[in-house]
């Protein structure tokens, strides 16, 4: 292990300090590979007292053989690293995990080995704690990693914090800044002992979200997978991969294990075979077994005495029980003297090892080490050599006692390249200073050109030197004869060669036309002595007819009358840079889903407007209608794909007269300048109108509105961030007058904006407060005049608002998602409440809860619902949900499989409000419905005429014909009553009976009750 790992040491060095020298003619017959990755993801890649080592990049290294292939290494971040894989600039990055969404950019490999995901918690972090827990505590993952993608996809968690690196994360996480790290295994687990942070930092969940690792390969290269495939199933026959694995994870590989275990299946299969066959084949499959196994203890042996690695295991009482020959050879100890004795009684050892026996003491304290560099006298060679330790443990098995381990790598030769690495530093920048003495010596000698012609010889000679070794191109103007002078590497910067035919032509025409006067104020301003140095960005036409951008530098010469008349500088490219700064503007002012601009470019264009006089605009704030629903039932995919064609559609009604920005989510705003309000609103009702036509999406018809707000500049605003707000405002005037509407801003907006805002401040903090109760409403059933079940209805006391309806705040808490945490504490509290009364003897009654739709989309509801019940110990049958008709309608083929499920464990299902929604009867029958709840608006109004031709008389029978149990609420007169008796509804419900009481009420009534005959 030794040689491989100084032979790849080695080879990186010579590589980094030779790369431009003389291996053309070698490079020209193997093929080159590019390997481009990150170096902050141990023990897997990264950089260690200025190299860089790893388990990926040894395994590379020894995957891609010299005889096959030349590997040009470089190294950036993890999210560059993988553009270039993408891109093509790069043919592999090293091992990563694989991914579906992977898959569609770039090739795999077989897999190398399996990863896993594991939670981490702080020592002050107590309890249990499930994946589905996560949500709850804020969660911190390395940016751009797979893991990210799982904490979002599998484990649901939409709100984290990401960190540039996995080891800022589990810094943040010991400093207290997050909750909970979730990050693969392998890479926490190596930075916790290397940060000495065993006992500060544990794992609380382990073993999540297997993933195959394997070589990510370029597209454009998809030779090297095959290869790739090929070296690794040689290295895994040699023993060389797992011997590199062990060196960095200290213990077996996967597939060395599953191999193990496939044997020790055999060895199962062959024992019962040879039970059932006869006692012979028993002896001889034993015979078999025992030289398979002397085999592995034999290959066992053999890499751990071959390896070059320094290996002294001892138990907790100090007693050695493994002392490898790499140790014999360095301590000059035999492992027979040393196994069986403490270690504190040999007095050899003691000697020999003395700078290693802290480190023991340490490690059997449980404070382990990791890469401590000692300087360790070798016996054989009578000389003390440097090596890199670590300590660690291994756990007994069935009682066995603990084994610490300490191992020890050779790094007296790294360390020497390390030394000659400093000492060519150290002549580079020598060489470096003396280059800028020959400069200034230029420098001077060319001042002094007039009064020594000698003088004047040298100088030249000087800068013909330092023209020909500096990588920018020299040029010069004589101003006063006109001419001009290049040095050979400015035209090698355009891509000529020596061979190639220059003329002047050429020449005048190499600078970009919109540059030329740029180029051209410059100079004469520097002649004017305006300013001391020339120096200007621009594009020259480079011979394969593509323009670059360079970087112009010089300084021009006075004679006595003081007018220039010579000019000096030199030309470095910057096209790169140059693009690159266009890039990051581009990704810092346009949005990446649909390339539109995003916020940062509207208020920097409305800065600009309301910073001109008598200026004016129109904002439009645009919402999509309903598009949360379509991104939980159809997926974020199928959203993104209706926001791209949304905002194409915009694109296309808006044509000129506007800009249109994306602000996030489904948010869109409209900026138009110089506009009067009927040219804004006859744009709007476009916009409106365009909007009708469907969205054609995997073959289907989508039809999506859009509400609009808008506000004026300045009538409405005099700072952009009022503008916008106002036009949100407006927005959600539209949104609340029905959606699919324009609406112009209005100050009288502000007042319901900021009660909304102030209402939902407080319901944040309600559930916790515990300001919410439950009122039960009785339902009486019409036959023999019996409570029969309640209606759970939730109040809402604020200290601050006082009694808040619930048609104000229910509304908002499903916009805000809250409606989730206030939904599940309604269904549980009702269905305690209606095992209370159970148990108190007052007998079984169906409880009925309201359920939103907001709760209905989640995922685990049908499991919160059935764990809600068994904690409660309430029987399936005594619940009922309730679903308005509305909302099913919106969103029948995600909900029905749910309330399916639901029904098949016996749990009620009551539609209500029926009769509002418009459903047909053929959508009806579809829903898995059990009870029909008649709307209060049938039955407030009561007809004049003979009531057989009553809406509520129609539902009745639509529901006994679907086999349905039909309830009327909101009875609240003895006509009603009457009303609904001869419509011969089920149940009712309503004032008439009782008003909703608190548990305390309805015990009292259910006490002082007697059956009515209605």
């Amino acid at each position: 292990m030794k040689r491989v790992r100084m032979l790849l040491i080695a080879g990186m060095l010579v590589f980094s300090i030779m790369a431009g020298l003389g291996a053309a003619t070698v490079e020209a017959e193997r093929k080159v590979v590019r390997y481009q990755t990150e170096l902050d993801y141990p023990p897997y890649k990264f950089s260690q007292n200025g190299f860089e080592m790893g388990f990926d990049l040894e395994l590379t290294h020894l995957i891609f053989k010299e005889r096959d292939y030349t590997l040009f290494y470089s190294a950036s971040d993890w999210k560059e690293a993988y553009q270039a894989l993408v891109g093509g600039s790069a043919d592999t990055a090293g091992l990563m995990a694989v991914q579906e969404n992977r898959k569609q950019d770039i090739l795999f490999s077989k897999p190398i080995m399996q990863t896993y995901i594991g939670v981490y918690a702080g020592e002050s972090f107590q309890g249990r704690l499930g994946t589905d827990q996560l949500n709850q505590y804020t969660v911190g993952v390395g940016a751009g990693q797979y893991s990210e993608e799982i904490l979002q996809s599998e484990a649901g968690v939409t709100s984290y914090r990401t960190y540039p690196t996995v080891e800022a994360a589990l810094m943040a996480l010991n400093r207290g800044e997050i909750d909970l790290l979730f990050e693969n295994e392998n890479v926490v687990d190596y930075l916790i002992v290397k940060r000495e942070m065993t006992g500060e930092v544990h794992k609380v969940l382990e073993d999540l979200y297997p993933r195959d690792v394997a070589y990510g390969v370029s597209k454009k290269t998809p030779e090297l997978v095959d290869y790739i495939n090929g070296r690794m199933d040689e290295l895994k026959r040699s023993g060389v991969y797992e011997e590199l694995y062990l060196k960095y994870f200290f213990t077996h590989s996967e597939s060395f294990s599953n191999a193990m275990r496939n044997r020790l299946i055999l060895v199962v299969g062959l024992l019962v075979g040879g039970v059932a066959a006869s006692y012979w084949l028993i002896r001889v499959y034993i015979i078999r077994l025992r030289r398979t196994i002397h085999g592995e203890r034999g290959f066992s042996k053999e890499v751990l005495d071959h390896t070059n690695l320094f290996i002294w295991a001892v138990q907790s009482d100090r007693t050695t029980v493994r002392f490898n020959r790499y140790a014999e050879w360095i301590t000059g100890i035999r492992e027979g003297e040393a196994v069986g004795r403490s270690y504190m009684e040999h007095l050899l050892l003691q000697h020999a090892c003395r700078e290693l026996i802290p480190l023991l003491d340490e490690a059997l304290s449980h404070r382990f080490v990791d890469n401590r560099e000692l300087n360790l006298f070798c016996a054989n060679q009578g000389k003390a050599k440097a090596f890199l330790f670590r300590t660690a443990v291994i756990p007994g098995l069935q009682g066995d006692p603990d084994v610490f381990i300490m191992t020890g790598v050779d790094i007296e030769e790294r360390k020497q390249f390390e030394n000659k690495l400093h000492q060519s530093y150290q002549e580079l920048e020598s060489a470096n200073l003396e280059l800028t003495a020959t400069q200034e010596e230029l420098k001077e000698n060319y001042d002094k050109l007039l009064e020594n012609q000698e003088r004047l010889r040298r100088s030249e000679e000087r800068y013909r030197l330092v023209a020909e070794a500096s990588n920018g191109g020299i040029w010069e103007l004589d101003l006063e004869r006109n001419r001009r002078y290049y040095s050979p590497r400015w035209f090698e910067l355009l891509g000529y060669s020596q061979e190639d035919p220059i003329s002047t032509e050429m020449l005048e025409q190499v600078i970009h036309p919109d540059d030329t006067p740029k180029i051209q104020q410059e100079i004469t301003a520097l002649q004017a002595r305006e300013k001391e140095v020339f120096e200007c960005e621009y594009r020259l036409l480079c011979k394969d007819g593509e323009y670059r951008w360079f970087l112009g530098r010089g300084k021009a010469l006075f004679n006595e009358q003081g007018r220039a008349y010579r000019m000096v500088g030199s030309n470095i490219e910057v096209h790169q840079l140059r693009m690159y700064q266009q890039r990051m503007r581009h990704l810092a002012y346009y949005d990446t889903l649909s390339d539109l601009p995003n916020r940062l470019y509207l208020l920097e264009e409305m800065d600009a407007l309301v910073s001109r006089t008598n200026a004016k605009a129109a904002l439009f704030f645009v919402d999509t209608d309903n598009f949360k629903y379509i991104n939980d039932t159809l997926g974020h995919k199928f959203g993104d794909r209706l926001l791209m064609q949304a905002s194409s559609r915009l694109t296309s009604l808006i044509e000129d007269t506007g800009m249109l920005f994306r602000l996030g989510g489904d948010e869109f705003v409209i900026l138009l300048k110089d506009v009067e309000r009927e040219q804004a609103t006859a744009l709007a009702d476009k916009l409106l109108q365009g909007f009708r036509e469907p969205f054609r999406i995997d073959d289907s018809d989508l039809f999506v509105s859009v509400s609009i707000g808008i506000s004026f500049y300045p009538q409405d605003g005099r700072t952009p961030e009022e503008i916008l707000k106002n036009a949100d405002v407006a927005m959600y005037a539209a949104k609340e007058a029905g959606k699919g509407k324009y609406v112009v801003f209005d100050p009288v907006f502000l007042q319901a904006f900021n009660e909304r805002v102030h209402l939902e401040k407080n319901l944040r903090q309600a559930l916790t407060r515990g300001e919410f109760t439950i009122h039960y409403q009785p339902q009486l059933g019409v036959r023999d005049g019996h409570i029969c079940g309640f209606e759970a209805l939730i109040r809402w006391n604020s200290p601050e608002l006082g009694y808040v309806s619930p048609l104000s705040f229910i509304k908002i808490a499903e916009d805000s998602r809250l409606i989730v945490p206030i939904g599940e504490w309604v269904l549980k509290e009702s269905c305690a409440f209606a095992k209370r009364l159970e148990d108190d003897g007052f007998g079984m009654y169906k409880i009925a809860v309201n359920i939103s739709v907001v709760q209905l989309l989640e995922e685990d509801f049908v499991s919160r619902v059935l764990r809600i019940l068994q904690q409660t110990g309430l029987a399936p049958v005594c619940l009922e949900l309730e679903i308005t008709e509305s909302m099913i309608m919106e969103t029948v083929d995600s909900l029905v499989p749910k309330l399916n499920e639901l029904k098949a464990f016996g749990i009620q299902i009551a539609l209500d409000d029926f009769g509002t929604g418009y459903s047909s009867l053929g959508s009806l029958k579809q829903m898995p419905i059990t009870t029909l709840k008649v709307d209060r608006t049938f039955i407030e109004h009561l007809p004049e005429q003979d009531d057989s031709r009553s809406l509520a008389k129609a539902i009745v029978l639509i529901g006994r014909k679907m086999g349905l149990q039909v309830v009327a609420e909101g009875v609240e007169t003895e006509q009603q009553m009457q009303h609904v008796r001869r419509a011969k509804c089920d149940i009712i419900q309503g004032y008439y009976i009782s008003k909703p009481l608190p548990e305390a009420g309805i015990r009292e009534l259910l006490r002082s009750y007697r059956p009515q005959m209605i």
